[in-house]
């Protein structure tokens, strides 16, 4: 890749014969292959036959998708607070739940930052509720004892196209096993799919071209889109056949080594001032992240330097759900407003990381 090349957000496909068979959750009975992860969320709470109109708990700063599946599935949704390290506030939950009317603790293991699921399943199971784990940013993770992330709940749900080159895909594992657990959905619709496979080409065979960002105010930045959840009617939500097909050609472990490395070189090189950080600590052993976290307070500037350098970057969640109310997690808003997502996949190399710092430390100038 040459210094002016367009530094994609997503993996370009890299065909090669599988040399071993996917690791958790693929190979498993209990897997079911789902379109994407909002799909996954809904027929999977459907499947755990949770008490209708009771309250999923989900942590204050999510993306706003999770939250439009479970009421899709007729729950409702409440917040628990997190800790400083993104790790769940213990004794919020706690709280909560013996407050009465939950019916499932939700978890997200943040870019495969393993969260405290033992102590959390044993809050929930004291009070009849189910433990649910999102890995959607964390595919291929292991926990430092070498468990994969999403093996400990009652049900995790995983998004495939954040790690691999897709057109679509997410995945849903039962700890009871469900064969019907898909039985309402239908295939997906021909269009979306051949979208998604033009898109997957354009970025693996085509130049590409740095884009200047378009200046947003917060209203437009803050919005919900649609297009983030579930429409009423929206039952087609099977993988389709050519994401079943690529998934065949995946090597789990050259994907994780790759996002490692890449993460850990901008973790050691990101600047550090302006406010500006890695999110998050140094990354545990085992953790496969999809993305990396830079807190920035400068947000929308930095994202729009980046991306007039060819550098692709996300607002990362920063869209808020009208149906969830977030006046009391300050810090969640801030996190939505300051944190930009940065690319580790597999088709970049150090040289792009630095490149990266090096666009990075311009936009602080």
């Amino acid at each position: 890749m040459s210094a002016a090349a367009l530094i994609q957000k997503s993996p370009p496909l890299q065909l090669r014969l599988p040399r071993t068979a996917l690791p958790f959750p693929f190979g498993s009975s209990a897997t079911h292959l789902t379109s994407n992860g909002r799909f996954a969320i809904r027929e999977g709470l459907r499947a755990l036959g949770l008490a209708k109109a009771s309250k999923v708990l989900l942590p204050a700063w999510h993306c706003g998708s999770e939250a439009d599946a479970v009421l899709a599935a007729g729950l409702q949704v409440a917040l628990y607070r997190l800790r400083p390290d993104l790790s769940a506030d213990l004794e919020d939950v706690e709280r909560q739940l013996a407050a009465g009317g939950v019916s499932a603790v939700y978890a997200i293991h943040y870019f495969g930052y393993g969260q405290p699921v033992a102590a959390l399943r044993e809050l929930a199971r004291a009070q009849g509720a189910a433990l649910i784990e999102d890995v959607a940013l964390g595919l291929f993770s292991v926990s430092q004892d070498g468990r994969p992330l999403g093996s400990r709940g009652d049900m995790s749900v995983f998004s495939l196209v954040k790690t691999l080159p897709l057109p679509d895909g997410g995945a849903l594992w039962l700890r009871e096993p469900q064969p019907s657990a898909l039985s309402r959905l239908g295939p997906p619709p021909l269009r979306p799919v051949l979208a998604g496979v033009k898109g997957m080409l354009r970025r693996s065979f085509g130049a590409g071209r740095p884009t200047q960002a378009a200046a947003l105010d917060n209203r437009q930045l803050e919005a919900w889109q649609d297009r983030a959840g579930i429409a009423p009617g929206d039952m087609k939500g099977r993988m389709s056949a050519v994401t079943r097909l690529l998934l065949r050609t995946a090597d789990a472990g050259a994907v994780a080594a790759a996002h490692r490395r890449n993460y850990q070189l901008l973790q050691a090189n990101v600047p550090r001032r302006a406010g500006m950080r890695p999110l998050l600590p140094d990354l545990p052993a085992g953790a496969c992240p999809a993305f990396f976290p830079l807190f920035t307070p400068d947000a929308d500037h930095v994202h729009q330097h980046l991306q007039a350098a060819g550098i692709q970057t996300v607002r990362f969640w920063r869209q808020f759900h009208p149906a969830v109310d977030l006046s009391a997690h300050l810090e969640a808003q801030k996190l939505k407003r300051c944190v930009l997502r940065l690319p580790v996949h597999a088709g970049l190399q150090p040289a792009e990381m630095r490149r990266i710092c090096d666009a990075l430390g311009r936009a602080l100038n």
